[in-house]
């Protein structure tokens, strides 16, 4: 009996082992069962071989040459040749401005204290690398070699925690973007202060140029040697800077609490719900009673009207809930402003609805639209959702109507094709998470993914011949979010 007694505990999903194997991070993500015991330790087994050495029973050190590891070579990399009244570039070489030289040796902390001696020696070991948009210059959990100071574009820092989901978060996730860093301002130090693996991944969010100097070319007077500690006041500086912040659980301890109590809950994330007797001490008999004796007295209603015109006023409150439960969905999401694929997305999805969906949704659009003028403004839109019970701030409502055309970032008004969009998209969402909550007798938010692909195929086979499995994977029992797959049916970003 132990599926019923694990069940009555509130654990309805199978557990996922994690592997994680230092500065690689998670190597490998299994939902396992009793069942799985032996792919299991098969996994565990292969794992083992391949990250442990086995003379000294440590972790081998990383292949930083593996292309999950690698950092991007510059595009081009000029030695620093000599110092002139302008900067110059020329193939293999660079000549920096007297001003670039004076901001390297007065304004960045780290030189400050070198002799002038020491500082021209490490310029002339310095190179002037050059990396395009979107190339990876460091890596989180990869140690530290280089300390870089922009000279021109910018460069974005990424920060992966320990709370992503493993199960939703794609392998070259480099985590979120916490600062950014431009013109004359410096990144990489932390590595070789601290001698810890890299504490933030940098990428070039456009073409940027770097000066670039190793720390073997660094002078032992600076801190930059990792020859000579830090003082904490320089520590808490840098750490506050790469947002170290980020991996301290004390800060979101109470709410890292909740949401792991969350997951055991009965029901899925977004509705649980309370079993009397198994989440309480009620006896369910009892708690039975008391439902029934609580229910409120039925008696006669007399109704000032016609039928008919309580039956209009019903149809347009149907009307009205469904469009608050579209904005509803499109409030969470987060749309690529200026991106025309985002709009391209939408539109395939209005191209995707029936005649008749059309024909209900420009009833509602006309139904809001209350001055007849062609567009919903802000008034508009709050005095129909308040109509049928729905509150929301002006600065909500501008949200929804401002994501509603994801071409444009600022707008004040949601116009007809836009309103299209939203309601087809919100429409397909609630279409696919209805069939998969069918399916989800456990209201765990997860299926398995044999199960999906069964219910797909055979809705497919009803209207073809063709018999090739919708979803390919391996093990059948691994459970998918379907919340997730959703989204991604939808051609949306998961995370």
């Amino acid at each position: 009996n132990n599926k019923d007694y694990i069940k009555s505990l509130g654990v309805l999903a199978l557990p996922s082992v994690l592997f994680y194997a230092g500065s690689e991070g998670l190597v490998e993500n299994f939902p396992c069962g009793p069942s799985k015991i032996p792919i299991f330790k098969k996994k565990f087994t292969e794992l083992l071989n391949r990250v442990i050495d086995p003379d000294t029973r440590k972790l081998k050190t990383v292949d930083c040459n593996l292309p999950e590891f690698a950092e991007a070579e510059p595009c081009a990399s000029r030695p620093v040749v000599d110092i002139g009244t302008v900067a110059k570039l020329s193939i293999g070489e660079a000549v920096v401005s007297e001003e670039q030289w004076t901001f390297l040796r007065t304004q960045v902390p780290y030189f400050k204290d070198l002799s002038d001696e020491e500082f021209k020696t490490l310029m002339s070991k310095a190179t002037l690398e050059t990396f395009e948009q979107g190339q990876i210059i460091m890596r989180q959990g990869m140690p530290g070699e280089k300390f870089y100071v922009v000279d021109s574009g910018e460069v974005e820092i990424l920060v992966k925690s320990a709370f992503e989901d493993p199960l939703v978060t794609p392998s070259n996730y480099l985590g979120a973007v916490v600062n950014r860093f431009g013109p004359m301002e410096y990144f990489g130090e932390r590595a070789l202060i601290t001698k810890e693996p890299r504490a933030a991944s940098i990428r070039a969010s456009e073409k940027a140029r770097c000066f670039a100097f190793h720390q073997d070319d660094i002078p032992s007077s600076s801190v930059l040697s990792g020859k000579t500690n830090p003082t904490p006041e320089r520590k808490a500086q840098i750490d506050e800077k790469y947002a170290l912040d980020f991996y301290n659980i004390d800060f979101i301890k109470e709410q890292f609490k909740k949401a792991n109590f969350s997951n055991q809950m009965r029901g899925s994330v977004n509705s649980p719900y309370t079993i009397p007797g198994v989440d309480t001490d009620v006896d369910a008999e009892a708690a039975v009673e008391m439902a029934a004796s609580s229910k409120p007295r039925v008696g006669d209603v007399n109704v000032n009207g016609n039928q008919d015109m309580i039956v209009a006023l019903l149809m347009r409150f149907k009307l009205l809930r469904h469009a608050s439960r579209c904005f509803e969905y499109i409030m969470g999401t987060q749309p690529k402003f200026g991106n025309l694929g985002e709009v391209g997305r939408r539109s395939l999805l209005v191209s995707k609805l029936s005649p008749a969906q059309r024909e209900e949704f420009r009833n509602v659009y006309e139904l809001i639209d209350a001055d007849g003028d062609g567009t919903i403004s802000v008034v508009e839109l709050k005095r129909a959702l308040e109509s049928v019970g729905t509150e929301r701030s002006d600065e909500e409502l501008l949200d929804i109507i401002n994501k509603a055309n994801p071409a444009i970032d600022g707008n004040d008004e949601i116009e007809m094709n836009d309103f299209m969009g939203v309601m087809a998209e919100a429409e397909f969402y609630y279409l696919f998470m209805e069939t998969f909550a069918a399916l989800d007798k456990d209201n765990i938010g997860f299926l398995k993914a044999g199960e999906l692909d069964r219910v797909l195929c055979g809705m497919r086979d009803l209207v073809s011949n063709d018999r090739k499995s919708i979803i390919d994977v391996e093990d059948e029992d691994m459970l998918i979010n379907y919340e997730q797959f959703a989204k991604m049916l939808l051609g949306a970003d998961t995370y």
